[in-house]
């Protein structure tokens, strides 16, 4: 819900084949993010997410969130162990 960012806390329950741009933005500064990424049926790592700064801007403070950026300098990203996790899917709803 990205009326309601930004986030202390995200949990993805599912495997993203690739990070998520638009949820990580979500974040608030210091906010942690915990997600699995990685091919459905290959390998994926559960990953800890942790927002550093705000250079880019964060969903929900301000003004325009469509004029937010992403600069991946604003996250430190840990790779914590590997897993399997269903995919995560889009829905156009």
């Amino acid at each position: 819900h990205i009326d309601s960012a930004p986030y202390n806390a995200i949990h993805v329950g599912a495997a993203a084949a690739t990070f998520p741009k638009n949820l990580m933005a979500q974040l608030a500064v210091g906010g942690v993010m915990v997600i699995p990424v990685g091919p459905d049926g290959g390998v994926q790592y559960l990953y800890r997410v942790e927002r550093v700064g705000d250079d880019g801007g964060v969903v929900g403070i301000g003004g325009d969130d469509s004029k937010i950026g992403f600069l991946e300098e604003d996250f430190k990203v840990y790779r914590v162990l590997g897993v399997r996790y269903v995919p995560l899917v889009r829905t156009d709803d």
